[in-house]
């Protein structure tokens, strides 16, 4: 039948010439304005890497010299500190919470701001970018947030663990980005200083977790916090962890009122709680979310006229067909045989302007390069298919052909489908 079909396209090849040169031009137009989406997608569905849907958030602040209960003599840092682990411990009692760690700063999985480093592996020379997350010890910090565990220790001995004050926890990737290995206890790290080396001993590592919702899991490294003080009272949390079964929205249902009541001591009080899940929503707004919609939108405009297009044009040019039909229909063509030879016709056009329009847009990709998603941390994230540039110009064009082919045989089948089904005679009346 292949033969059949070349025959047929080249039979008809000015008509066919005026559809390739289309395909060819929606084949480049789709890579331009899908690429983006279908990278992005695929970034958001990586998954978290813990369990964000049982955490909750809740944020303090200290009352103003001004206000109706400050104490001056609670102001002070001792004080401060004090009260701090104290509303912790209060938290932490409340009905249905599992877990509760103090969250100081700005650098935690998906805060609003970060830090970053470049590290190299002993016995390495390549230097690696790496984000920076604190944490304090012995306050059940890796176990609340519902790491995955790592190779060696799990996630509560990593919190209960003595540190020095550099030593550092790594994730799987960054582990075996810089170590090349999974279990990277006992190895060590360091970075390049004005006049010598610092170096990080490794107490232990997690499993890979995306620091942001949008980014692909790029390498982290957690630090025991030098200095409490450096961060209260202006960026001090609470993180809490629900027990299993537990509603998030009943709790902080019934959280909310007890919070404002109860959790306060001294000049420090519970300011708001939030879902970690609504707070990961809330910086994507401001964020990706919006880049993300107006792509989404711009692709989906484009595959509705897309369908409309390219269906359409080849709805018509099977329609015309029914003389040619009849013809084979008098010859002893089965229906069938003829919505499959019509169908391989579009099949064939199709893969060969998908061919020519991903040739001419490599040229493009090779000398620009591929959409890269919306991290910013290039080149820390590379161990999937997006980063690899043969990988994601492959997996892409087969996403868009088969987009194409799609729309191309829901053009040819239902007129094809019905032109063979009718009877040679009255397909053969005007011929």
């Amino acid at each position: 039948m292949l033969k059949l079909i070349i025959k047929n396209l080249w039979a008809r090849r000015r008509r066919n010439g005026w559809l390739l040169a289309e395909l060819v031009l929606v084949s480049i137009i789709s890579w331009v304005v899908l690429d983006p989406v279908i990278v992005v997608t695929h970034d958001r569905n990586i998954p978290l890497g813990y369990d964000a849907d049982r955490l909750c958030l809740v944020s303090l602040a200290t009352l103003q010299p001004s206000a109706t209960g400050y104490d001056p003599a609670a102001q002070d840092s001792a004080t401060l500190v004090d009260s701090y682990y104290h509303l912790i411990r209060r938290a932490a009692d409340f009905e249905g919470v599992e877990t509760t760690t103090p969250i100081l700063g700005f650098c935690y999985p998906n805060s609003q701001g970060n830090s970053n480093s470049q590290l190299i592996g002993e016995g390495d020379s390549i230097r690696v970018p790496v984000l920076q997350m604190y944490f304090m010890p012995h306050t059940h910090f890796f176990e609340t947030y519902g790491f995955n565990p790592g190779k060696g220790m799990t996630p509560a001995e990593l919190s209960d663990a003595d540190y020095g004050p550099k030593d550092i926890v790594l994730t799987e990737n960054a582990a075996e980005k810089l170590l090349h290995t999974k279990d990277a206890r006992g190895k060590r790290c360091y970075s390049f200083g004005r006049n010598d080396s610092t170096f990080y001993p490794v107490r232990g590592t997690i499993g890979t977790i995306k620091a942001y919702n949008e980014w692909r899991p790029v390498p982290v490294a957690f630090r025991p916090l030098p200095s409490i003080m450096e961060y209260m009272p202006d960026y001090a949390n609470i993180l809490i962890r629900l027990k299993e079964g537990v509603s998030m929205q009943r709790f902080l249902h019934e959280f909310r009122p007890w919070m404002t009541k109860e959790l306060k001591q001294g000049n420090l009080f519970a300011r708001t709680v939030t879902s970690y899940q609504a707070m990961i929503d809330e910086r994507e707004n401001y964020s990706a979310t919006p880049i993300y919609r107006r792509n989404l939108a711009m692709a989906l405009f484009f595959l509705i006229n897309l369908c409309l297009g390219v269906a359409g044009t080849f709805w018509l040019q099977t329609r015309i067909r029914r003389e040619e039909v009849g013809v084979m229909l008098s010859f002893g063509a089965t229906p069938r045989r003829i919505v499959r030879l019509l169908m391989g016709e579009g099949a064939v056009l199709t893969f060969v302007a998908s061919a020519i329009g991903f040739f001419i847009y490599l040229q493009y990709a090779i000398k620009e390069g591929l959409h890269k998603g919306l991290c910013w941390m290039q080149g820390a994230g590379d161990a999937y298919w997006v980063s690899d540039f043969t990988q994601h110009f492959l997996i892409v064009s087969g996403i868009i052909f088969l987009i194409l082919l799609a729309v191309v045989w829901a053009g040819i089948y239902l007129p094809a489908r019905n032109i063979s089904r009718i009877s040679p005679t009255e397909a053969l009346r005007d011929e």
